[in-house]
């Protein structure tokens, strides 16, 4: 399922905040693909011993946001979503939408494996469902997952 790493300075985000994005992401990237937001995962790296430079200078107000997501979608999906991302962390985090860089990075189904599986393409998320074992299934359904509406 989708990966989301957000890069922040030190310091920049308080807790509440952190939280804000992660939900926030989910949100879009569920809104955006059809994908249960449980599915999501959002990352916050905060390190003291990171620095960041553009040009040479420290950038001290920037987030950068790379997520790994299925291959598949189409322009116009991913172009929304990351869009939408910007315009939530920089109200959020109280920073300018230009200090906001969002990545999104395709990644072939066949290069993903959760749950003990290899992911399926867009489109095949029924049958890929309906070939997991029982128990995992429930354990899918428990978080959310509804075989009439499981879109990844």
């Amino acid at each position: 399922m989708p990966t989301y790493v957000c890069a922040v300075p030190a310091k920049l985000l308080s807790d509440e905040q952190k939280n804000q994005i992660a939900v926030a992401i989910s949100h879009r990237h569920g809104e955006a693909t059809g994908a249960p937001s449980f599915f999501v995962q959002v990352v916050v790296e905060e390190t003291e011993s990171a620095r960041r430079y553009l040009g040479g200078e420290p950038a001290d107000d920037h987030i950068w946001i790379r997520g790994d997501i299925r291959a598949g979608r189409p322009e116009d999906v991913r172009g929304r979503l990351m869009l939408s991302i910007m315009r939530d962390v920089s109200a959020i985090a109280k920073i300018r939408e230009e200090s906001i860089w969002v990545y999104l990075c395709n990644l072939e189904p066949t290069d993903m494996v959760e749950y003990g599986h290899v992911l399926p393409p867009p489109g095949k998320e029924q049958e890929w469902f309906e070939s997991l074992p029982a128990p995992l299934q429930s354990y899918l359904k428990g978080l959310g997952a509804k075989q009439e509406t499981l879109r990844l």
